[in-house]
């Protein structure tokens, strides 16, 4: 895998925030994506809270948009729309019935949840940023040959929804359309939350991947993506979007760094929780939070369209791996890659415990902290990891996302 190789063998990068007119738009995939975040996050849709006029625009859009890409909907549901309790609007699900033909077909899902705050909160990184994707990657992205495809664009994911028989997707596991069955069916789902934002340079080009590790057939292709195009000048990513981006940097983590927070246990943070729960094979793909999560600031303006571009083309190049799979990808809920979670980490925490390399401001009592944590992964043996280990990696990863998101206090962690 890329472990920010540019980064840590170049000069000191000065860490400025990484500003949004330091991240140019060249290409036309870029340039489309940017025009449905502009819809979505527009102030006419008003952060699409669920329940509102702005929440049934985003979702009339979404309805347009699978139309335009050839989506079907399930007959059982009548169109597209599965709707949700209490008047909060719809899920949008629409169909890509594979070339082949199979008297079981099974289903790979790709979600992400098209709700926000609403009140002046736009929410273009959360969650606009995933559905243009989602979008793209229906309209581009051909049958395939022995899974069917499922885009489905949640609703009801923000507070006080999210984990909550209310949450879209947690609605959409307990009412599965009558077409797909039982879980069972559903060889892997893919959720995206936050794909839009960077604020710190070295994570420029940088999306994570969790969860993958509890499957260990879905776990084997997302290395294979991640490890593949050694050669960055030639890769397929540059040639089919016409764009100047350094290649997409694909960094797998383990739920657990994410969800496991000091004091208080285990919180999950997307839809990727209700196919958890059933025992679903699911991979949770995410750039990060931003110091403009949940805040008024998260504009279109502020989003980095080219990633954007490339994760088109890399989740294209990972479904069409998953396809090749054949038998039912197994769920070990306990499961977990040690050693890779350290080799995704440790040139990260390197690099934020520099003075010259921080993340921006990472206070004094910060940057000691991690400091002592660079000299412990330094010195670690991932390959025979004890229970405080784990614990310590799990306070590390936390902190480099409340320092990333320009929480207070993160020298606590």
């Amino acid at each position: 895998m890329c472990l920010l190789a540019s980064a840590t063998a170049a000069a000191p990068i000065p860490m400025t925030p990484a500003a949004p007119h330091n991240l140019p738009i060249a290409g036309a995939l870029a340039k489309q994506l940017r025009a449905h975040v502009e819809y979505l996050a527009g102030p006419d849709l008003d952060g699409r809270k669920p329940g509102t006029p702005g929440n049934r625009a985003a979702a009339d859009y979404l309805t347009a948009r699978f139309r335009e890409a050839g989506l079907h909907s399930f007959p059982s549901l009548g169109g597209y729309g599965q709707p949700l309790p209490q008047g909060l609007g719809d899920n949008l699900i629409g169909v890509k019935l594979a070339a082949g033909t199979g008297t079981a077909t099974p289903w790979l899902l790709i979600g992400a949840h098209y709700d926000h705050l609403g009140n002046h909160r736009l929410g273009a990184d959360d969650n606009a940023s995933a559905v243009a994707i989602l979008i793209e990657t229906a309209r581009t992205l051909p049958a395939l040959q022995h899974h069917h495809l499922l885009f489905v664009a949640f609703n009801a994911e923000e507070p006080p929804f999210i984990r909550t028989p209310l949450m879209g997707s947690q609605h959409f596991i307990d009412h599965l359309p009558s077409e797909i069955g039982s879980p069972a069916r559903i060889q892997a789902v893919i959720i995206m939350d936050l794909m839009g934002g960077v604020h710190w340079e070295p994570l420029r080009n940088t999306i994570f991947a969790a969860g993958a590790e509890k499957s260990p057939e879905l776990y084997r292709r997302l290395k294979e993506a991640t490890n593949r195009d050694a050669d960055l000048q030639s890769s397929p990513l540059i040639t089919r979007h016409s764009s100047p981006i350094t290649p997409l940097t694909v960094l797998p983590v383990g739920l657990h760094l994410i969800e496991e927070l000091p004091l208080v246990g285990q919180v999950s943070f997307s839809d990727y929780d209700a196919f958890r729960n059933k025992a679903v094979p699911f991979l949770f793909l995410s750039s990060g939070r931003t110091p403009r999560y949940h805040q008024p600031t998260d504009l279109p303006e502020t989003l980095h369209y080219e990633r954007m571009a490339a994760t088109v083309g890399w989740l294209q190049d990972l479904l069409r791996a998953v396809d090749e799979d054949r038998e039912p990808y197994r769920f070990e809920a306990g499961r977990m890659e040690f050693a890779d979670e350290v080799a995704s980490l440790r040139p990260l925490v390197s690099l934020a415990s520099k003075q010259e390399t921080k993340i921006p401001d990472t206070s004094f009592l910060s940057l000691w902290m991690l400091q002592k944590d660079s000299a412990w992964l330094e010195s670690l043996d991932p390959a025979r990891p004890t229970q405080d280990d784990v614990k310590r990696l799990e306070r590390i990863s936390i902190r480099l996302q409340c320092l990333l998101a320009d929480f207070p206090g993160c020298f606590l962690f």
